[in-house]
C-alpha cells in the first residue's frame, strides 16, 4: 500500500492525465472545433451532388437538426448518412430529384458533424455551385471564408472575373465585399475555381 502514495506514483499519474486532457484538447480544436470555430465557422470538406435518398419515415430538419435518419448516395460514389440529431439545414425543395440538391458537410471520417442540403445551379448544376463572396482566405490562401462562415478550399490560382482590375485574390476579397461578389465552386475538383464581381 505505500507505493500507492509514492510522489513518483502520482507524478506519473499527473503527466497522464495532463497528456490526455491536451490530447482531447487538440481534437475538439482540429476535429469538433472546426465544425462550430469561435466565428461560428463550418469546414466543409464533402461537396457532391446528390444522385439518390432515402428518408426514413417523417424525415425533416426542426430547429437546426435532423428529425430521423437520412441516407444519400453522391455522385462521386461516396454514400453519407445522417443520424437522427445533426446538426443542419435543408433549402433545397426537390431532394428526391437527382442532382437537384448539393450535399455540403463538415465530417470527421464517415461521421456528418453537419450538413446542408442546398439547390444545385439552375445552369451547369452537375459542374458549377453558385456561393456568396470570399470575405477571407486562411492558410496562406489554402483555404477561403464566404461571407456565410463556410470554410472551403480555394483553386490555385483563383481566377478572378471582373471589369475592374485587381492584382491578388486578397484585392480582390478587399473591393468586393459581401453583397458584390459571388464565389464559383468546381463540383469536379471540390474547390473555389473563381470569383465574380457582381456590383461596385
Amino acid at each position: 500500500m505505500r507505493y500507492f502514495f509514492t510522489a513518483r506514483l502520482w507524478t506519473a499519474l499527473g503527466i497522464l492525465l495532463g497528456a490526455s486532457v491536451l490530447v482531447l484538447g487538440l481534437l475538439i480544436v482540429v476535429n469538433g472545433g472546426s465544425s462550430t470555430g469561435s466565428s461560428g465557422s463550418r469546414v466543409i470538406d464533402v461537396v457532391a451532388a446528390v444522385t439518390t435518398t432515402e428518408f426514413g419515415e417523417g424525415w425533416q430538419v426542426s430547429s437546426g437538426k435532423s428529425v430521423g435518419d437520412a441516407t444519400l448516395a453522391l455522385d462521386d460514389g461516396r454514400t453519407m448518412r445522417i443520424v437522427d440529431g445533426t446538426p443542419g439545414e435543408v433549402t433545397c425543395e426537390t431532394p428526391t430529384i437527382p442532382y437537384s440538391c448539393i450535399f455540403v458537410a463538415d465530417t470527421l471520417g464517415s461521421g456528418v458533424l453537419w450538413f446542408a442540403l442546398v439547390p444545385a445551379d439552375s445552369s451547369n448544376g452537375k459542374e458549377i455551385l453558385t456561393l456568396p463572396a470570399l470575405v477571407d482566405m486562411l492558410q496562406g490562401g489554402d483555404l477561403g471564408v464566404l461571407s456565410n462562415g463556410w470554410v472551403v478550399p480555394l483553386a490555385t490560382p483563383t481566377v478572378r472575373n471582373c471589369d475592374a482590375e485587381t492584382t491578388s485574390l486578397r484585392d480582390f476579397i478587399n473591393k468586393f465585399p459581401e453583397g458584390n461578389a459571388i464565389s464559383l465552386l468546381n463540383l469536379y475538383q471540390d474547390q473555389i475555381s473563381e470569383v465574380v464581381c457582381t456590383g461596385p
